[in-house]
């Protein structure tokens, strides 16, 4: 089950502890990864930090939430209303957020709405991937079009034409790009064959893919320059090959 990363936004620092402590107690699957004393602070925090779902005050010396809303042209994130006063609920509705809790909050309407939380999160993130999926579709053979790269501890998201060869290493593949640096993907090289396969990679070797934009010589004794000079070999069996495949570009 993905955790949640929450932000929690009020002005008073011992409600901002109860509720941590409520989240930590009744809901696992949640991680709360900041909080804000006002929207002044709390603006930063959403666009550094990324959260999944935050918490939000509304009557907040300096602003309100609902100007830290306004911010927004739109909401990267749920939201869920937590204060003191109960005038505010056509403008939660306004705003679809996800729940409007009164303080002193109690466990089983917080567990409720996290829930209802997540859910909305998972169908913000499947609507995310099917427009992804689409893009790709639709432009199949645009190297301009990013790919998600699994690594060890997250996924880094790259420019096709960034990319100018990978390298199997172990069970690993080492990504070389175009700006100097290298990522590890705990993805084998036959899974980046696949993947790239429409974009003008060539599998010159069962170590080696190249991206054939990228190259800058072929020398004669059967091995390419790439453009951050690297030299990477052509298999004896992918030569004939790899030149027909060159003439047809």
């Amino acid at each position: 089950m993905k955790t949640i990363k929450a932000l929690i936004v009020d002005d008073e620092p011992k409600l901002r502890k109860v509720l941590h402590i409520k989240l930590e107690q009744h809901c696992p699957n949640l991680q709360v990864i900041g909080e804000a004393e006002n929207i002044t602070t709390a603006y930063p925090l959403i666009q550094n930090l990324h959260p999944d779902l935050v918490f939000l005050d509304i009557a907040m010396p300096g602003g309100s939430g609902l100007e830290l809303l306004e911010q927004f042209d739109s909401f990267p994130f749920e939201i869920i209303f937590v204060t003191g006063f109960n005038d505010y609920m056509l403008d939660a509705l306004r705003v679809s957020a996800i729940d409007y809790l009164l303080k002193p909050v109690s466990n089983s309407e917080l567990v409720a709405a996290v829930n209802r939380a997540q859910e909305r999160i998972l169908d913000r993130e499947k609507i995310k991937r099917y427009e992804n999926l689409k893009h790709n579709v639709q432009h199949l053979g645009d190297q301009q079009t990013r790919i998600s790269i699994p690594g060890m501890n997250a996924y880094d998201f790259v420019k096709i034409a960034d990319i100018i060869r990978c390298e199997g290493w172990q069970k690993y593949t080492k990504i070389h790009l175009s700006n100097g640096s290298c990522l590890i993907s705990s993805y084998n090289i036959g899974v980046f064959r696949e993947m790239l396969s429409s974009y003008s990679f060539f599998n010159c070797h069962k170590s080696h893919l190249i991206n054939t934009t990228h190259i800058s010589r072929y020398l004669r004794d059967g091995s390419v320059i790439m453009s951050d000079n690297a030299t990477v070999p052509v298999s004896r069996r992918k030569r004939d090959e790899f030149m027909q495949f060159l003439v047809s570009k």
